[in-house]
């Protein structure tokens, strides 16, 4: 099974936070034992010397026990126990009685021994030669419940360390997020028209600054592509239009004379294919002014239901004299939205044209709009032959005419002219199964 990969900031952030806390723990319990083994260390090496001290030149059990008892009174020594026994385990000299036999060697010596004033300690204990047994002890923890006082304070220590790393962290996550956000912000802008919009630099000699000027670069060398793209696309359909509108008039001049009675059915086509790719220019000129964004200084309040029936009724003569029947109930309530009336009753009609255009006589052209939640939805539906899943993206792409409209009158320019409407007004617009036939359905922000 693949490992789950960490997909946002807010999950590197807790991963961070618990392998942090875990090696910050790991560290302070580290040292904390480092710490605890130095202490015994030195404890161990004070025992050796003491017992060096009792046992120098071989002495005697009666000069061990002189040598304990000089000891005892000793400053530097006072707070050792010392325990001299027999082969037999019988106290011989000493000032301690544990509770249980310490074992030979070095040996860590805690409560239970029962050694007054003893909380935890170290033992260090050796069998002499006639089969007694010597046993020094001293305190490790010369001040009451220290191994708990010291873990306390490594704990606030290494805890006050983790928190500042903890906050560091999170700052930078922070930062990140911050930076990342306005980018985010500027793409969104960009993708809704606003080719102007570009980063806000603070401190551009920093990494998110330097990272901010690049992306502004590389955002004005796309508007300078843009730019020279649209502007070539404008002056070719600029300059093409006049030509064609010339030899559109002459065409149509010279189908009315009388001498062109032969050929008149032929000049008639050719006045009417000089028409569509007018109107071809006419639609790529409308695209990229409405892609373009500047539109948006022309919107104002209005009602999308109102509107909607305004146009239907315009529009129910034309889809009734091509065999459609046109359904376009009344609104029941205002749909207010904010947008531009032209661009979207522009829209309306060419989604009923559309509808017209592809499907059959006898279809049934529905036209209706409603609110749906906090969105206005418009929906023009037919029972036609509708347009397979497959199909729909393709549809909705500049002269993306389908096979099963290659011998219709048209450009393929309509469906993509109303998406670029719908875009225009932070909308959508979805072609979907209207069961039988097809649905295309916009959505746009209810105005606040």
């Amino acid at each position: 099974m693949p490992r789950r990969r960490l997909r946002s900031l807010g999950r590197i952030a807790i991963a961070f936070a618990l392998a942090l806390s875990a090696t910050t723990a790991l560290a302070g319990l580290g040292v904390y034992l480092a710490l605890l083994d130095a202490i015994d260390h030195q404890v161990d090496l004070r025992l050796q010397g003491e017992a060096r001290e009792l046992l120098e030149g071989g002495a005697g059990v009666p000069e061990i026990v002189r040598r304990i008892a000089r000891e005892r009174t000793e400053r530097e020594s006072a707070d050792i126990g010392f325990l001299l026994r027999d082969p037999q385990g019988r106290v011989i000299a000493g000032n301690i009685t544990p509770a249980h036999s310490l074992p030979i060697g070095v040996s860590t010596v805690t409560g239970d021994a029962a050694i007054p004033g003893l909380s935890r300690g170290r033992a260090w204990v050796k069998r002499l030669p006639g089969g007694d047994t010597l046993a020094l002890v001293a305190e490790s923890e010369p001040i009451d419940q220290h191994d708990h006082k010291r873990g306390r304070i490594l704990a606030i220590g290494f805890g006050a360390v983790m928190t500042l790393l903890l906050i560091g962290t999170f700052a930078l996550i922070r930062a990140i997020r911050v930076n990342i956000a306005a980018i985010g912000g500027t793409a969104e802008a960009i993708i809704d028209g606003d080719l102007r919009a570009r980063v806000p630099v603070e401190q551009p000699g920093s990494v998110f600054g330097g990272l901010a000027v690049t992306f502004n670069r590389m955002l004005d060398r796309i508007g300078e592509l843009m730019a020279g793209m649209r502007s070539i696309s404008n002056d070719i359909a600029h300059d093409l239009r006049t030509p064609l509108a010339r030899l559109h008039g002459r065409l149509a001049a010279l189908a009315d004379a009388p001498e062109a009675a032969p050929v008149r059915e032929e000049l008639g086509e050719a006045v009417a294919e000089s028409e569509e790719i007018l109107a071809i220019f006419a639609a790529i000129l409308r695209i990229t002014e409405i892609e373009g964004g500047e539109r948006r200084a022309g919107f104002e309040r209005l009602d999308l239901a109102a509107l909607a029936a305004e146009v239907g009724e315009g529009l129910e003569l034309l889809v009734t004299e091509n065999g459609r029947t046109f359904a376009a109930p009344a609104p029941a309530a205002a749909v207010p939205v904010d947008g531009d009336p032209r661009l979207l009753t522009q829209l309306i009609v060419n989604l009923i044209e559309n509808a017209v255009t592809h499907t059959p006589p006898g279809t049934t052209i529905r036209l209706n709009v409603r609110r749906d939640g906090d969105t206005a939805l418009l929906c023009v539906a037919d029972d036609g032959p509708g347009i397979p899943l497959a199909e729909r993206e393709r549809a909705l792409r500049r002269f993306g005419r389908l096979d099963a409209s290659r011998h219709t009158r048209g450009h393929g320019l309509g469906l993509p002219l109303a998406l670029a409407i719908a875009r225009l007004h932070h909308g959508t617009l979805a072609l979907e199964d209207a069961g039988p036939g097809l649905r295309v359905a916009l959505r746009l922000a209810l105005a606040g």
